[in-house]
């Protein structure tokens, strides 16, 4: 299924929340100068089925990350929260990439070789909770990660997908699995490691 009114429809119809107030999906969301905005904030394009999602929905219970209220201080969290889990599993789980060579011994040593690595990877823009969609490539059909430290897993093949798997199924494991995978330079590697 693809982004659209029969998944709006499906979504507004079964979506699973909780508590929360749910989405309202295929309602006027972000403008096109709301979006422009954002892309001159991060400093890159947001791809266009991202665009697309979030210029039709509402979301008035906070379920999902704050697009329309949008902060670069929030987002910035967001993304130094990731390198905060990644810090940690380099500092207590042995975690160390072969890009970055020969693990030097003082942990501090291993972080400034680390952090500046980490600023090159693919950015990522978050959803929901620690779930979030690949920005780069600059193209529609990116997968949604769920990232915790190095806890990296598919959860959604794209967009659709991700919806369908987080808020009407819950099944993404078995689902995931079954559907092609656009390779995310990095994040993929963790995830199918």
């Amino acid at each position: 299924m693809q982004l659209g009114p029969e998944l709006f429809e499906r979504l507004n119809a079964g979506q699973k929340v909780g508590s929360m107030t749910p989405v309202a999906y295929g309602a006027p969301g972000l403008t096109t100068g709301q979006v422009a905005e954002i892309e001159a904030q991060l400093g890159f394009r947001l791809p266009d089925d991202f665009v697309y999602l979030f210029s039709n929905l509402q979301d008035p219970g906070g379920t999902l990350f704050p697009w329309s209220r949008f902060e670069k201080r929030l987002y910035d969290s967001y993304i130094e929260d990731i390198w905060g889990g990644i810090a940690f599993d380099i500092e207590h789980n042995v975690v160390w990439l072969d890009r970055w060579g020969k693990r030097p011994p003082a942990l501090g040593d291993a972080l400034a070789i680390a952090r500046p690595d980490f600023q090159t990877w693919p950015r990522l823009l978050p959803i929901h909770g620690h779930r979030f969609l690949a920005a780069e490539p600059c193209e529609s059909g990116n997968p949604v990660f769920s990232i915790v430290q190095t806890d990296i897993i598919y959860y959604g093949a794209d967009l659709a997908h991700y919806l369908i798997e987080e808020f009407l199924q819950s099944d993404y494991a078995a689902n995931t699995h079954l559907r092609k995978i656009r390779r995310i330079a990095i994040w993929s590697d963790f995830a199918e490691a």
